[in-house]
């Protein structure tokens, strides 16, 4: 249990948000992102991990849209894999990791600033099985010992093009690419070896926007 106090707002925001989205939290789960919350907030102030200030927007345009993507993810299969590229403040990869702690996370991030605070909140939450790396995923991928590793490999608000190119060699073989956007595809993924699989679009509680999730996998696993 996380000795977190939890606050009107995170209750309510996170607990109803997540209701709405049709994703069931635990309290230890809510408080959990309570931490979470109050650590970000903290390191904010003397490192830009994200322009999203206030608690409410934090709480709907990260931890909420990060939770959407158990939509695609589940049923989670026994020992899956997750490579969050870009994590940033940890998003999508460690929401998901809190709601799914079966999930084995590799959090991608290329700031060494930010991969800090994911070490730090990695060990503040005492989480399992997820690690932080400081790597751009051009030369992650190039590493022979990640190829065909993660059944799933997740990234919001950062150019896919400049992550697709990359990507076939490090899934699995039924592996996915999970692109959280604002809109539905707008370029050709058979040009990279990858192929449509979904397209799931979904509104933020609160009425604070409008999500997609484009699910991709490589041509040769269709």
């Amino acid at each position: 249990m996380f000795h977190v106090e939890q606050s009107r707002e995170l209750v309510e925001v996170l607990g109803t948000g997540a209701k709405e989205l049709g994703i069931p939290l635990q309290d230890a789960q809510i408080q959990a992102f309570g931490l979470y919350l109050r650590e970000l907030t903290i390191w904010n102030k003397k490192t830009n991990l994200t322009a999203v200030r206030t608690d409410r927007e934090i709480l709907v345009k990260h931890f909420l849209d990060s939770l959407a993507y158990s939509k695609v993810l589940l049923p989670l299969r026994a020992g899956s894999t997750l490579l969050d590229i870009g994590s940033g403040a940890g998003f999508p990869g460690l929401p998901l990791k809190l709601f799914l702690p079966e999930l084995r996370v590799t959090l991608l991030e290329p700031s060494l600033k930010k991969t800090a605070f994911l070490r730090h909140i990695i060990g503040s939450l005492h989480l399992h099985q997820i690690e932080a790396i400081s790597q751009r995923i051009e030369d992650f991928s190039k590493d022979s010992q990640r190829h065909g590793v993660f059944d799933w490999a997740t990234t919001r608000a950062v150019k896919a093009e400049s992550i697709v190119p990359s990507i076939g060699r490090i899934l699995s073989k039924e592996g996915k690419l999970i692109l959280g956007r604002t809109s539905t595809l707008d370029f050709s993924p058979e040009s990279y070896g990858l192929r449509l699989v979904n397209e799931l679009s979904f509104n933020l509680p609160f009425g604070l926007g409008t999500r997609v999730l484009t699910v991709l996998e490589a041509t040769a696993n269709a």
